[in-house]
């Protein structure tokens, strides 16, 4: 039975998270303003200043609970999971935000700190669909199947288990789920097995 990360993993120092910003700022397309594509936390508790928000739909991927948390949702002797966008043949529908051109520097410092404290994902321009139809790239941020906090899929018993008791700085994991099938309900859209995780979260409540 996996109870943690096999290692302790490392925070990104300030200079590693400012290098990656840059990479990423310097490939992005011109005309359309800088968005980001939120697929968990951020769809309710966005940390940036932002213009518009609208929900958005990103192929190729899926919202999975398959990396450890450790500071956010566990702390280090009990860590709990989080969402991350995992490659697969499927669509993962989330929000969109455009991001505040005036406040735009502050608006990038504030999500890479967020996002990127350790090298668990990495930020790419990825295509996203509206639902006019419209099309545009996004900074989103997928998973790292390398990094040592990548735990991968596991029997949803156990993810159950670890959920029920992990709490950290942001508050329980058990929340974090609810919150995020909860937003995921206002866009319409349901996921079975995030709802039957959190059915069996709650039965190890009750």
């Amino acid at each position: 039975m996996i109870d943690g990360p096999e290692q302790p993993y490392c925070e990104l120092s300030d200079e590693a998270r400012a290098e990656s910003q840059w990479r990423i700022m310097a490939s992005a397309p011109s005309g359309d303003g800088v968005w980001v594509f939120g697929f968990g936390s951020l769809m309710w508790n966005p940390c940036f200043s932002f213009t518009e928000h609208r929900p958005a739909t990103i192929t190729g991927y899926e919202r999975k609970f398959h990396i450890w948390t450790t500071k956010a949702r566990g702390p280090p002797d009990m860590p709990g999971l989080g969402l991350c966008l995992e490659r697969a043949n499927r669509e993962c529908c989330g929000v969109a935000y455009r991001l505040w051109d005036d406040e735009l520097e502050d608006s990038l410092d504030a999500l890479w700190r967020r996002e990127m404290t350790t090298g668990i994902y990495e930020p790419a321009w990825c295509e996203i669909g509206f639902e006019t139809g419209d099309v545009t790239l996004a900074i989103t941020f997928i998973v790292n199947r390398t990094n040592r906090q990548y735990v991968g899929p596991m029997p949803i018993q156990q993810m159950a288990s670890i959920i029920a008791r992990a709490s950290g700085e942001y508050g329980t994991c058990r929340d974090y789920l609810s919150m995020t099938i909860a937003v995921m309900a206002d866009l319409g859209v349901r996921d079975p097995e995030l709802d039957e995780l959190l059915r069996m979260v709650d039965a190890l409540h009750a």
